[in-house]
């Protein structure tokens, strides 16, 4: 008899254990995912493009992923400097240079690369990129 309670105590000891692990897994974030932070430099880009009708123009909008939330205050106050450099990096490509996903990605990351280098010093803030909306007129 003796027997049965230590193995009915064993069971449930197990159970209440289990139900604890599961209980802290699902309250606290998956550590297998790493916490993302993002900076909006404001509303979409308008810009001419390097073309030989001067009135064509790419319309997009950017949003920024950076190294953490202190890049996100950085990156505010100077959101004047991401702009332009976005702008800049815009105005120096053809059409040809926007068309396909491939380049898409190449501009992303010049302007990964630009933005970094106008506004970050020696640390790098920005990480990536992502186009919310791109369009050539």
């Amino acid at each position: 008899m003796k027997k049965a309670t230590l193995n009915k105590a064993t069971l449930i000891l197990s159970i209440v254990l289990l139900a604890a692990l599961l209980l802290s897994a699902c309250s606290s974030p998956d550590p297998r995912i790493p916490e993302k932070f993002f900076f909006n430099p404001g509303g979409p880009f308008s810009t001419n493009v390097n073309d030989e009708d001067p009135r064509r123009q790419v319309r997009c909008s950017v949003v920024f992923e950076v190294v953490d939330e202190r890049a996100i205050e950085e990156l505010t106050e100077v959101a004047f400097i991401v702009r332009n450099s976005v702008i800049a990096v815009l105005g120096e490509l053809t059409i040809d240079e926007m068309t396909t996903q491939r380049d898409l990605d190449n501009i992303i990351e010049r302007l990964v690369e630009r933005v970094n280098e106008d506004v970050s010093g020696s640390t790098d803030l920005i990480i990536g990129a992502y186009f919310t909306d791109f369009a050539l007129v």
